[in-house]
């Protein structure tokens, strides 16, 4: 399954809390487990906001992977994850018009 997960910072985290999070996640080695977990992982962080917001594309068929995941930075970010299906926009329409009736 295929899943976006966005994790958006909470409002007074500050940088040196997100990098202390991020240090303890590789020197527990959760790293290693969550990359075993998935089959795919994708990372991008918006540019030119505040706080922080990244967004991960992740394909896993183990879901406790997303709970790895926001538990590990549950103290300083807010997490939402959605199980998602790549469509191209000409298939989307036509679904579309037979949901709708177009």
């Amino acid at each position: 399954m295929l899943y976006i997960v966005i994790l958006d910072a909470k409002e007074d985290t500050t940088i040196e809390e997100i990098n202390r999070e991020r240090e303890s996640w590789i020197k527990k080695g959760k790293d290693k487990v969550f990359e075993r977990m998935c089959k795919r992982i994708e990372r991008y962080e918006v540019v030119g906001i505040s706080p922080m917001k990244i967004i991960f594309l992740i394909e896993t068929d183990d879901p406790q992977a997303l709970n790895v995941l926001t538990h590990h930075f549950e103290e300083y970010w807010y997490s939402v994850a959605y199980p998602v299906i790549h469509r191209g926009i000409y298939e989307a329409l036509e679904e579309d018009k037979t949901i709708v009736g177009g």
